[in-house]
């Protein structure tokens, strides 16, 4: 549908470009369908940020330092050794 959305506003510049203008829409709809297909993809991998893949929030590492925190106020000698860090990333 996209091929025949853009047929319509390139045959409009046929009186300033020429006939030949109209072979455009081929590159033009597959750049702009390769555009609508990239943002779907980005919209998937960032829909949901509690996943735990590389790029979410990393809600164990948070949730850890409030409990160390909240330990440490209350006087607990016991305390949860700290997430490291893997490859700059925290899961």
């Amino acid at each position: 549908m996209l091929p025949f959305g853009l047929l319509g506003e390139f045959s409009k510049m046929i009186e300033k470009f020429g006939e030949n203008i109209i072979w455009l829409t081929i590159p033009f709809s597959m750049i702009l369908g390769w555009v609508f297909l990239v943002l779907e993809q980005i919209g998937e991998s960032t829909e949901n940020p509690f996943e735990g893949s590389a790029n979410d929030i990393p809600v164990t590492q948070i949730n850890r330092n409030i409990e160390i925190d909240l330990r440490e106020m209350l006087g607990d000698k016991d305390l949860p050794p700290a997430i490291i860090v893997d490859n700059n990333i925290l899961m």
